[in-house]
Order: structure tokens, then C-alpha cells, then sequence
């Protein structure tokens, strides 16, 4: 899934859906590893202010969390 999440000004690209093994931190953000090494997801931070502002119109906010009840 791809989202944008204004609160925070943090895009997150999702690349292939395979469990995350470790995440390498860029200047610009997070890139998200399996544990082959290929990339499953990138997260951009500062958004606004590194993608082109029709894409962050058009990126759905970020899926909520639901919470479980103990």
C-alpha cells in the first residue's frame, strides 16, 4: 500500500509484498529490506518538500490501526 501521511509529511511506497527484514537509513528516508536483500517499501520523509504536490493530493492517507482489547 501506498499512503501519505500529512500529520507527519511521510510518504510510504510499498514495492513488493514480502515481510520487511530490516530497514537502511538514506538522508531521505527509510528503505525497507527482505532478508535477501531486495526492496519491499520506502518511506519518504519531508515529503512535501521532495515529491511533486499532485502526487501528494492524489496518495490516500494511511491505513488506521485498529487497536485489539485486552
Amino acid at each position: 500500500m501506498t499512503y501519505y501521511d500529512r500529520d507527519s509529511d511521510i510518504v510510504y511506497v510499498t514495492l513488493a509484498e514480502r515481510e520487511v527484514d530490516h530497514s537502511v537509513e538514506h538522508d531521505w528516508g527509510l528503505l525497507d529490506v527482505d532478508a535477501q536483500g531486495t526492496a519491499v517499501g520506502a518511506e519518504y520523509w519531508h515529503a512535501s518538500r521532495r515529491l511533486p504536490t499532485e502526487l501528494l493530493a492524489v496518495l490516500p492517507a494511511p491505513p488506521r490501526r485498529v487497536s485489539s482489547a485486552v
